[in-house]
């Protein structure tokens, strides 16, 4: 049979992160795995519909709306779990941190105990299972975060598994990343990703290659809108930062994930003040 890939949004309005089921003749894959109780059940309960065992989970990086929901899939770590030793490191550095900063907002939801990778893949490394062929890419932090990672199917759908290094009408979390170096990602796997029929992402519906065009613009914009907003300066106030993230919400009306452009203002401009004749 053909591989099958189910895309799982999630139901939990703030984030709405994705998670994908692969689905190959023998077994299953789950691609990250949803942030809260409710959206890591329901995934479960789908993939337990298509009567075949879930052979492994694959995950892109280490932000609890991509990793919280293993501790549903996979309660006991009894199948193989596959990330990047940085995805493991980040998630055991940040798992107290976001527990104290999100678990209040979502209370019952929240998940307070994580289940952490099991196998441990390095750049390059190929992972086969449920007949399934995968190559893992280690981006650095040329991303969202610090450790981001590109699962690339291999078989005879060719499919890219992105993460949040790429969004789809969705605002772009830059609180944790590096605009300059996910800039220089962006246009350093142009070509490989321009290969892939889909490119599956962490935020917002799956697309082509285009959204690596798409990705540059929205940060040309930010950066552009953020030193507008500041007179070049880069240096934020009440009265900027409330322009740029009034800037931002009017050139994107339609995007998703609307809390992350205020949330995200003080990192990039923390990042742009360091910069000097960059053309924008």
């Amino acid at each position: 049979m053909a591989t099958k890939i189910h895309t799982y949004v999630s139901q939990e309005p703030l984030v709405r992160p994705n998670a994908f089921i692969v689905e190959g003749h023998n077994g299953l894959v789950i691609v990250d795995t949803t942030l809260t109780m409710s959206d890591s059940k329901a995934l479960k309960r789908i993939a337990d519909g298509l009567r075949k065992p879930i052979a492994g989970i694959l995950l892109t990086h280490g932000h609890p709306d991509h990793v919280a929901g293993t501790s549903n899939i996979a309660p006991n770590a009894d199948i193989p779990i596959y990330a990047l030793q940085s995805v493991r490191d980040l998630m055991a550095a940040s798992e107290e941190h976001k527990h104290k900063q999100w678990s209040s907002m979502f209370k019952e939801e929240w998940i307070p105990k994580w289940v952490y990778p099991n196998t441990i893949v390095k750049d390059g490394d190929t992972v086969k299972v449920a007949g399934l062929e995968f190559r893992v890419v280690d981006l650095g932090a040329g991303g969202d975060c610090d450790a981001n990672s590109l699962w690339l199917l291999e078989n005879e759908h060719q499919a890219a598994f992105v993460g949040d290094f790429l969004y789809s009408e969705h605002h772009t979390y830059m609180m944790d990343g590096s605009v300059l170096r996910w800039i220089a990602n962006l246009k350093r796997f142009e070509d490989r990703l321009g290969k892939y029929n889909m490119l599956y992402v962490g935020h917002g519906s799956p697309s082509d290659a285009s959204l690596l065009q798409s990705q540059q613009q929205y940060f040309d914009t930010a950066c552009r809108a953020l030193l507008d907003a500041t007179r070049g300066s880069a240096v934020l106030n009440d009265d900027s930062r409330k322009q740029y993230e009034k800037t931002m919400l009017a050139a994107y009306p339609g995007y998703g994930f609307k809390l992350t452009v205020a949330f995200s203002a003080d990192a990039l401009a923390k990042e742009l003040v360091g910069v000097k004749n960059y053309d924008w």
